[in-house]
């Protein structure tokens, strides 16, 4: 690596303390993409850095109902929506940085907006799923449409 290179690395890791920042370093060999991929991050408001956060899932299939459990901690009921068009259930979010005068020692929590698209076993329409967000979690179920396969005779 030449010794410009480096400078527009060093550059660019100013105000990126966090070990996102350096694994996303690893992965790249380009400082010029680099720049491109952090460069809103150091003006954005209120310190919040764009997060790549993608909330944990979990789901479980029950005889009668599908329970979905999506992990978003941090964030505020009311900054969560959520959406479904036939088996994707589409999730998108803020989660707010709660320290904003302080000096970061350790930052390995993500903040800013999330979007995630989680894949269902089975369709289902807005109207039969039910939402509740607690302590952190979001819990969507809805019942089954499909209890059982089915044999289908052929003539």
């Amino acid at each position: 690596m030449d010794f410009e290179k480096l400078k527009q690395w060093m550059e660019i890791s100013k105000g990126y303390q966090n070990g996102e920042f350096w694994n996303a370093i690893f992965d790249q060999t380009n400082p010029e993409e680099m720049m491109k991929q952090f460069q809103g991050d150091q003006g954005n408001k209120n310190n919040q850095k764009k997060s790549g956060y993608s909330p944990n899932t979990d789901i479980y299939l029950t005889d009668t109902a599908v329970i979905v459990l999506i992990e978003i901690p941090g964030a505020n009921k009311e900054e969560i929506l959520l959406s479904v068009s036939g088996t994707k259930l589409t999730i998108r979010g803020s989660i707010k940085l709660m320290i904003m005068n302080g000096v970061t020692i350790q930052a390995e929590r993500k903040y800013g907006e999330f979007q995630r698209v989680i894949e269902l076993p089975e369709p289902v329409d807005s109207k039969d799923i039910h939402a509740r967000f607690e302590n952190g979690l979001l819990v969507v179920t809805y019942n089954r449409n499909y209890r059982q396969e089915e044999r289908i005779n052929i003539r």
